[in-house]
């Protein structure tokens, strides 16, 4: 009997034991062993029993691979302490130690987007220069290092050639090595470094070297090309100096003048001012200033403020996107792609814009010059064109020495500042001495000026020429024939003996660094290569003002104005989209030639039948548009616009910590504040330093002018008056005011 009890008992428990043991199977938590290895079963309704394997311990697997690689590299005894304070980090790092971990948070721990175009990877800057133990532990001090890495391939790389650049099942070094139509490269990026502040950039680029090994890129024996030379500390801040004080001095007493000067004028009505007092208070007064902005010339061609304003908003965008897909980008392929587009072609020309400048400058300056009844005074006249170019564009210049280098921050900020602020630290005077598209070009102060010396140099040039030309008319005219023929033919003969492209296109190469570009200082800053524009426009707008004033063209009927106009935007499409096609299609030298030296006096050409048209043709719809009043006080901002606009697009450009994504609306709302900003910066300008400036220059001449005029009537000589030597007789015979101040520039 007690056989039998044991016996039942006996399977009772083992009937229980089985069906727990079931149970707990697929309902308990696994507990995982205590090696690195764990095996992980699929539940018995699925199928197959096929385990996986996870590396719990991963992280530790590579932390101590990249400390085996760290320490079998070659290190100097100067680099012992950056080892030895890397190693540590990369201990504490294991043990989760909160300042190593923070560090090592602030990196990237591989590249990532870099075959879709995103070539900056930097980590997080603030994390990396702002741990809150900075000022109490000074030992765990962090610098943050930018390495630019080339990748060259392994050396038993197998190059597959393939009509299809994205083709699956290609090596994936070949794709690095494809080049877009836009010329974007995919093996070049930049990497961001968070290391110990004892580090120097040759012990960092040892680090960027094993983390670049470890990562996906490295899997199949990548080589790479490494180069660290800047890193950033936090009390590393720039000091101020003399020129940020003198900056700060300058605007302060010339704000506290305008403010003063505007109060103590603020109950004048007569503006005919008679003491010398009254008018160097009027000078400075803003109020009028300002006003003298809604101005409207009477004789002047009221389509050109339209023109000016919009031709500088397109150009403001076209710089706006240009440094947008130059920079921080995470989706650069899908801009290439754009950029084949119509939309993506008119961005990469648009510097036929700046060619629409040229025109209206020799087209309005004819305007002038062809209603003076005698030759002005030369050097009066140059020096004024001088007076009123140069004092925005010194202040600018001034800023961007002095105040710039201070107004932002952020892994790119140093590049910028030492490729802005130190070339015009160092060439600030060829600037200013209208030089600087010709001397030491590569290490040019602001990129975008090399617009102002070229139409200074044509200013110049052409005034000299109408002076021979009224002088000796046969001389003139031959030598006008001349030049123009030149200037049309020299930019071809440039190309093709130095086998360029036909024209620069704003593609990647150009716009991640344009003066690092040969053809940008060959053929497109230089002043012999651009005054084909500018005289196109001097001699339509002296045939306009010629045979409008002798009432030989009065009015151009509507058919003929209509198909004036269309021909003439037939011309400007045809030459804007036509200079792309020359980058993926194939040309020889000579097409590439031609091209050149025709292509910005066509536009020029296509842009005056336009103007002509509309302004005689009574074409009301373009005509209101562009006459459309808001646009002359905007237009006569468009110098200083031009001026600060790449600034202000650098700065935020060059601040940010990330890529961002691009769309074209994204880029068109950056655009719009950067003009509006702008606009508004050059009005602070125009009314605190250029109006002043030129009013006072203007009581000098004034002041000149009655001398002169008391000296000849008191002596009853008036035989230099007849000759039109004196200075005041200048001021008599311009008909349009300041009109060939203002309309030659920007």
């Amino acid at each position: 009997m007690k056989l039998i009890v044991l016996t039942l008992v006996l399977n009772f428990v083992s009937i229980k034991s089985y069906v727990t043991n079931t149970t707990k199977s697929d309902m308990e938590t696994t507990v995982f062993p205590a090696n690195k290895t764990v095996y992980v079963y699929m539940k018995s309704s699925e199928k197959p029993h096929i385990p996986k394997t996870f590396d719990l311990n991963k992280g530790h697997v590579y932390i101590e691979d990249v400390v085996f690689s760290l320490t079998n590299h070659n290190w100097t005894r100067d680099e012992e302490p950056c080892l030895n304070k890397t190693l540590l980090l990369l201990h504490s790092l294991q043990n989760f130690t909160l300042w190593a971990v923070w560090n090592w948070d602030s990196v990237s721990s591989q590249p990532q987007g870099l075959l879709y175009g995103n070539s900056y990877h930097l980590g997080n800057f603030d994390e990396c220069m702002n741990p809150p133990w900075y000022d109490d532990y000074p030992d765990l001090r962090s610098q943050y290092c930018l390495a630019d890495v080339v990748l060259e391939g392994p050396d038993n790389a197998v190059k597959k050639r393939t009509s299809y650049p994205y083709d699956p099942y290609q090596s994936a070094f070949n794709f690095l090595r494809y080049k877009s139509k836009f010329q974007r490269t995919l093996n070049e990026l930049v990497w961001g470094m968070c290391i110990p502040e004892v580090c120097h950039p040759k012990s960092v680029e040892k680090l960027v070297s094993v983390m670049l090994t470890h990562s996906h890129l490295g899997a199949a024996g990548m080589k790479a090309r490494i180069n660290v030379s800047e890193c950033q500390q936090k009390n590393q801040g720039k000091p101020y100096d003399a020129v940020f004080y003198s900056f700060i001095a300058t605007v302060t007493i010339l704000t506290a003048l305008c403010l003063i000067c505007t109060y103590l004028n603020r109950e004048k009505k007569n503006l005919e001012k008679i003491s010398l007092r009254d008018n160097l208070i009027s000078a400075f007064d803003m109020r009028l200033n300002a006003g003298e902005l809604l101005r409207c010339g009477q004789h002047d061609i009221q389509m050109f403020y339209g023109i000016k304003f919009l031709t500088m908003c397109f150009i403001t965008i076209g710089h706006q996107n240009g440094a947008l897909n130059s920079a921080l980008v995470s989706n650069a392929l899908h801009i290439d792609k754009a950029a084949l587009s119509l939309l993506g072609s008119i961005f990469m020309h648009n510097d036929l814009a700046v060619d629409t400048f040229f025109m209206i400058s020799g087209f309005l300056f004819a305007s002038a010059l062809s209603e003076l009844t005698r030759l002005p005074n030369v050097l009066l006249l140059i020096l004024r064109r001088y007076i009123r170019i140069i004092v925005a564009y010194a202040f600018v210049i001034f800023f961007i020495c002095s105040i710039y280098p201070y107004t932002g921050s952020g892994p790119l900020w140093p590049r910028l500042v030492s490729a802005e602020t130190g070339t015009c630290r160092r060439n600030w005077w060829l600037n200013l001495i209208m030089l600087s598209n010709y001397l030491d070009t590569e290490n040019m102060c602001t990129v975008v000026s090399w617009y102002i010396p070229c139409d200074f140099h044509y200013f110049v040039l052409t005034l000299l020429l109408f002076c021979i030309y009224r002088r000796i008319p046969s001389v003139g005219r031959f030598l006008f024939i001349i030049i123009t023929v030149a200037a049309i033919i020299t930019p071809g003969i440039i190309n093709y003996v130095y086998k360029l492209q036909a024209t620069l296109m704003f593609t990647y190469d150009f716009l991640k660094d344009p003066r690092a570009s040969k053809q940008f200082h060959l053929t497109y800053i230089k002043s012999h290569t651009r005054y084909a524009a500018y005289l196109v426009g001097f001699l339509s707008g002296w045939c306009y003002t010629h045979y409008t004033s002798s009432q030989q063209l009065k009015k151009i009927s509507l058919k003929y104005a209509v198909t004036g106009t269309c021909i003439g935007f037939l011309m400007m499409g045809a030459v804007l989209f036509t200079g792309p096609m020359f980058l993926w299609r194939s040309n020889d030298a000579l097409e590439n030639a031609i091209y050149a030296a025709l292509n910005r006096p066509v536009w020029a050409c296509g842009l005056t039948v336009v103007v002509v048209c509309c302004s005689l043709g009574g074409i009301t719809l373009i005509k209101n548009f562009l006459c459309w009043y808001p646009f002359v006080p905007l237009s006569k901002l468009t110098y200083g616009l031009y001026l600060v606009h790449n600034f202000i697009i650098l700065r935020n450009i060059n601040i940010a910590r990330n890529p961002h994504h691009y769309d074209m609306a994204f880029m068109l709302l950056n655009a719009i504040g950067t003009i509006a900003e702008g606009t508004f910066i050059a009005f602070l300008i125009w009314v605190f330093i250029e109006a002043p400036v030129k009013n006072i220059f203007k009581i000098c001449i004034t002041c000149g002018k009655r001398e002169h005029n008391k000296n000849s009537h008191n002596s009853q000589n008036d035989a230099n008056s007849e000759r039109g030597r004196s200075p005041g007789h200048f001021q008599e015979n311009l008909p349009r005011g300041e009109i060939e101040i203002i309309s030659s520039k920007i």
